[in-house]
């Protein structure tokens, strides 16, 4: 077959042979050209889509940036002033915006206030201290302005609880469930990324939890409070 084929090809006038060693050699350059050009426009989008979505990192963190395992909120005494304030901070990279959430039963009369926070010197009047048990030394926070937000599912009852409305978000389908162990879930309004750099960000805030003109004793009811955020989309 190939010699057959040979013998045609000498038997071509050479204007002939040219052309035809030109469509053989085109068509060698199409079958390397279009696996590149796959290629290449596959690495491009690829370029393109890390681009636009970015991996997140997006964290809850207690005071001085550290583990939100070192974030404690128990053992308040409520027989000693009216509030109780708490450091901790959102922490990452590659977000603008952030929500904060923060859910919570309601078996004890408290009311949780957000506000952001600056660190302090140690002695700043009203300055809040976080305590590092991984460095042993206290880090100190000032309070600035109160975080806007709302609950999402409040009851319009005079107490402090929650409707049926997100229900599933704890329980699922269980439905025997007291009504103060109904969470509520507050949310905020998006927060702006203040202290970042190219190395990603910490915002540190104040946690206030207050009882102020509510009856609450020391042997108190147990609430679970939970703290979690959120990357904003607006």
């Amino acid at each position: 077959m190939a010699k057959r084929i040979f013998e045609r090809f000498k038997k071509l006038n050479k204007k002939k042979k040219i052309q035809l060693v030109t469509a053989a050699v085109l068509t060698m350059a199409l079958l390397v050209a279009l696996p590149l050009y796959a290629w290449f426009t596959h690495t491009r989008s690829i370029a393109m889509t890390t681009q636009i979505n970015a991996p997140t990192q997006l964290y809850i963190t207690a005071g001085n940036k550290e583990s939100v395992a070192n974030l404690e909120m128990g053992n308040i005494d409520v027989e000693s002033g009216t509030y109780k304030d708490f450091v901790f901070g959102v922490s990452g990279k590659d977000v603008s915006k952030y929500q904060i959430q923060l859910a919570h039963t309601t078996n004890i009369p408290f009311t949780y206030t957000i506000y952001r926070a600056q660190s302090a010197n140690e002695g700043v009047s009203d300055a809040v201290e976080y305590y590092s048990k991984e460095e042993g030394r206290s880090y100190y926070y000032t309070k600035g302005d109160v975080i806007s937000g709302e609950y999402l599912n409040q009851s319009s009852s005079s107490e402090i609880l929650a409707n049926k409305s997100l229900h599933s978000k704890s329980y699922d389908e269980y439905g025997n469930v007291q009504k103060h162990a109904e969470a509520l879930y507050w949310q905020s309004v998006a927060q702006a990324v203040e202290n970042g750099d190219s190395k990603g960000f910490v915002d540190y805030f104040i946690v206030r939890v207050s009882w102020e003109g509510q009856t609450v004793e020391n042997n108190k009811e147990t609430d679970m409070v939970y703290l979690t955020v959120q990357r904003s989309a607006s």
